[in-house]
C-alpha cells in the first residue's frame, strides 16, 4: 500500500505544527509539501522518512505519482 504523505504523517501520531518543527521548517511550509505544492529534496525527503514509521518506498513524494496512483486505485475499483 501507498501512502499519501499525509497520511504517513497521521499514522505515526504528528499533527502538521509537530511534523514542522521535526523538519525544521515552518507550519505554512510543511503544509505546502504535504499539498504537493513543492516537492522534497533528497536529504529531506530523508529526515521526513526518520520521522514517520512507514518505509520509503511506500510514499508518494511527487504529485505525478500520486495522480497514477489514483488512476490505478479508480482501475482497480471499475475491475
Amino acid at each position: 500500500m501507498n501512502y499519501t504523505l499525509e497520511q504517513a504523517r497521521i499514522l505515526t501520531g504528528l499533527t502538521q505544527v509537530e511534523m514542522a518543527k521535526k523538519m525544521g521548517m515552518s507550519e505554512k511550509t510543511y503544509i505546502q509539501y504535504e499539498k504537493y505544492r513543492r516537492i522534497f529534496r533528497m536529504d529531506q525527503a530523508f529526515k521526513f522518512v526518520e520521522n514517520v514509521d512507514v518505509p520509503m518506498n511506500t510514499i508518494i513524494f511527487f504529485a505525478g505519482q500520486l495522480q497514477n496512483f489514483r488512476s490505478q486505485s479508480e482501475m482497480s475499483i471499475c475491475v
